[in-house]
């Protein structure tokens, strides 16, 4: 068992990767592994928030890769880690990169081929499905290892009483027009409830409304960022999310499910590993079943609110701190068991 690790980056309450980087972390304290901060960019205010120094954490120097000597490196979807992987692995015990996409950086490509990252981790297999083939194409010296994420739940504490006077919905993400499927303002507009409507979206800017309209004036839409997410989901009855995306593991969907915010996406990807149908949410295949669902959880309220309670009790059971304290543990022996050639192949 290794007693610390070193990461390249530094987690966030946004984004995708910082988010779940900053859920592990809990995991690998809970595990007695003392954790190495090493920022690739300088520390900024939000960085400050986190308070990773009083929750037990060492933060270097940004970019001091000299902290790195000895240690197992271990970075989450990282630029600046792939940028600079030739002197962190000159230095490094081991390399794991964690890309929390469904496709590869082709600067990942790079370092593979020339054997600098030594284990690759995922959250699904899907995803490893979808990538592994090339990177075994590239490299046969490829390790893939799953592991399934812990999600901390007090982060979103479960609302169980909302307004019934109005519906209302909301729809988050990165201002990425892939992001957005054609259809996203048609299915608010086209779905009925027995109340008015009313909507919130983030991560809507100029190029958002270049490919989807512009919202009316019952749908408030803010750059991503601008409004607390928290705040969106102790409000919004359901997230109804359509998009053109292949995604991996939203961590919008966990942080939606811990909230109580009903889920209403697309019926592939990631999703499919979060939402069981009419049990925790609801999967859509294509616009019409957008609105179909959507109207319903509008309509049968009752229906809503226990899937909503399911979908918590199995977000606790299933991304649990013990069942990922277990999977952590495994890589880590493996870890402490592995001598790596340390020459480029």
């Amino acid at each position: 068992m290794i007693d610390e690790i070193c990461v390249i980056g530094f987690p966030s309450r946004l984004g995708g990767a910082d988010t779940e980087l900053d859920h592990q972390i809990r995991v690998w304290q809970h595990l007695g592994v003392k954790v190495h901060l090493i920022h690739t960019f300088p520390l900024d205010h939000n960085c400050h928030l986190m308070q990773m120094e009083k929750r037990g954490c060492v933060v270097h120097r940004p970019r001091d890769w000299a902290a790195c000597e000895g240690k197992h490196v271990i970075a989450y979807c990282n630029s600046g880690f792939l940028e600079n992987i030739e002197a962190i692995r000159a230095l490094a015990r081991t390399t794991t990169f964690v890309n929390c996409m469904t496709w590869l950086f082709e600067k990942e490509k790079e370092a593979h081929k020339r054997g600098l990252i030594d284990f690759f981790v995922y959250q699904t297999n899907h995803v490893i499905d979808k990538v592994g083939a090339e990177l075994r194409a590239i490299n046969a010296c490829y390790r893939p290892i799953k592991i399934d994420p812990y999600f901390h739940l007090s982060d979103f504490p479960f609302t169980e009483e909302r307004s019934d006077e109005t519906f209302r919905f909301a729809r988050i993400s990165r201002s990425d027009p892939a992001k957005f499927h054609p259809s996203q303002l048609w299915i608010y507009e086209t779905m009925v409830a027995p109340v008015l409507k009313s909507g919130i979206m983030l991560g809507v800017d100029n190029k958002i409304r270049e490919k989807i309209g512009t919202e009316p004036d019952w749908i408030r839409a803010f750059p991503a960022g601008e409004v607390s997410v928290k705040s969106v989901y102790e409000c919004s009855h359901c997230l109804i999310l359509a998009s053109e995306t292949y995604e991996n593991l939203p961590r919008i969907a966990f942080e939606a499910m811990a909230s109580g915010c009903l889920l209403i996406v697309d019926d592939r990807g990631g999703w499919q590993e979060l939402v069981k149908h009419r049990e925790t949410g609801y999967l859509c295949k294509d616009p019409r079943d957008f609105v179909y669902y959507a109207s319903r959880a509008a309509y049968e309220i009752q229906e809503r609110n226990q899937m909503v309670k399911n979908a918590r009790e199995w977000l606790n059971e299933r991304y649990s701190l013990e069942l990922a304290g277990e999977q952590w543990l495994g890589f880590f022996e493996t870890l402490s068991k592995t001598e790596m050639n340390r020459s480029p192949a």
